[in-house]
């Protein structure tokens, strides 16, 4: 319930709570997680500046770099920069990572997963509407379910410039496609990308896990190949 109402409170932040396709995303998904609405409603007030005695929250980022060349980046909302940063580097000092500069081995994008409309819309016309709103790639993607035998996830992948996703999102949402997640994340450059750390695995294991458990975590981003995949295969299970 903290994750999700940290993530509400910096959507919010960003794009406003009226006409935010984002946001809509975010509290289906809370209602999903059966989050209560005073907690929600307090979320949404804090991102909008509605509450006067709330304590005032400053987005912070660190960036960790550990063993096999896996390279982390951390984003955070918190009151608090001191507790922050003592919880986010105890959880990653289970992987023995520390802070170092890595920003240069990703690209800021606004990524949005979403729905097809219907089972006989073809990728090239998704392609084509993706393009007319502004993206910069879509790809189409497919996972299978753990728990129904023969059953396929479809969903495409639209990656734009992080300044317009709010714009791409709305747009998406008013022409009828639903919307699975969005988000300004930190992807990737390919000559960056590292394996798995199977040498190391424990520890980086439990490090994620930790990072999960923390309140102030909104996302992490990774310079892991397949960590998309892996993060969408997990959604849909």
């Amino acid at each position: 319930a903290s994750l999700i109402s940290t993530r509400i409170e910096s959507c919010v932040r960003s794009g406003g709570k009226e006409a935010n396709a984002r946001l809509d995303q975010l509290l289906e998904k809370a209602k999903a997680l059966n989050v209560q609405k005073n907690v929600i409603e307090r979320a949404i007030k804090r991102g909008a500046g509605e509450l006067t005695d709330a304590t005032q929250q400053v987005e912070v980022q660190y960036e960790f770099v550990g063993p096999c060349g896996v390279a982390v980046i951390v984003n955070a909302l918190t009151d608090n920069k001191t507790r922050t940063v003592h919880y986010v580097k105890n959880a990653m000092n289970y992987f023995q990572a520390s802070l170092s500069p890595c920003m240069y081995m990703f690209e800021k994008k606004g990524e949005v997963v979403f729905l097809p409309k219907s089972g006989d819309e073809s990728f090239d016309d998704v392609f084509e509407v993706a393009l007319e709103i502004g993206a910069e790639d879509v790809e189409e993607l497919e996972f299978e379910d753990e728990f129904i035998p023969n059953k396929v996830h479809k969903f495409y992948r639209l990656i734009c410039d992080h300044t317009t996703i709010n714009q791409i999102s709305n747009d998406l949402s008013a022409q009828g496609y639903k919307l699975h997640e969005t988000g300004i994340r930190y992807l990737s450059n390919a000559d960056s990308e590292v394996e798995f750390p199977e040498a190391n695995s424990k520890g980086y294991l439990r490090a994620i896990d930790n990072l999960d458990q923390l309140a102030d975590v909104t996302d992490y981003y990774t310079n892991i190949q397949g960590e998309f995949e892996e993060r969408m295969a997990s959604s849909v299970n």
